[in-house]
């Protein structure tokens, strides 16, 4: 079993993970799956098992791996988490971030602002978590980029389909300016209750996001 093969299958596995593919609560085969993929058992099993690691899977022993549930309260729990995170990544951004690369940042928070209508919602999706993502990057520790990407990629369904919603966009971008105009003045409590602010506001849409998203995986899986 190669490293390249694992990784194929990993890749592969997780945007369908993310991305609901399988229903809620779902047993995952490992033979049909391979096949899907067009891959053996060995690399599937240990791209499942790395999966099941990051929360994207669930695993039972004795009965496998499973689609992770789509819950109102985990969506809720990993946006808590997110704020934590990220006051924490801006006030560390305003103290001691970059100056070129915080005006850059704001300054591409707010041409997104002006691009949005013209973008599809996978690079809006991709924009979002890419603003998100360099703000903890400034604040110089890889440890709170890490668990940031994963909690991105386990609400990415639920967010999306909230993005989809062109009220709902424009606020949250709008929101990226004024955080990054924050901290590029270096006011680090500011910037860290805007952003508590604007991860509220996204966590109080969860539950609508989530039945929106159970409607959407069910009726997919009727067509």
């Amino acid at each position: 079993m190669s490293e390249s093969s694992v990784e194929r299958a990993y890749d592969s596995l997780r945007r369908m993970a993310v991305g609901f593919a399988f229903k809620p609560g779902e047993r995952l085969n490992e033979g049909t799956v391979s096949r899907t993929l067009g891959m053996s058992r060995a690399p599937v099993r240990e791209a499942m098992n790395r999966l099941a690691s990051e929360g994207l899977l669930t695993v039972v022993p004795g009965q496998g791996f499973f689609c992770r549930q789509l819950s109102i309260s985990e969506i809720e729990a990993l946006y808590e988490v997110r704020g934590d995170l990220e006051a924490a990544s801006v006030r560390a951004a305003a103290r001691q971030g970059d100056a070129r690369a915080l005006s850059d940042l704001r300054a591409a928070a707010a041409s997104l602002v002006a691009a949005a209508d013209g973008l599809d919602i996978d690079t809006l999706i991709a924009r979002d978590e890419a603003f998100h993502r360099e703000l903890a990057r400034l604040a110089g520790n890889v440890e709170r980029v890490r668990i940031l990407e994963n909690a991105n990629a386990r609400i990415r369904f639920v967010r999306q389909i909230n993005l989809e919603r062109p009220a709902r966009t424009l606020r949250s971008l709008t929101d990226h300016v004024a955080i990054a105009d924050a901290v590029a003045r270096g006011d680090g409590e500011e910037a860290a209750a805007l952003m508590l602010a604007h991860l509220g506001d996204s966590a109080a849409q969860a539950g609508a996001g989530v039945r929106d998203g159970l409607a959407r995986i069910y009726a997919r899986a009727v067509a």
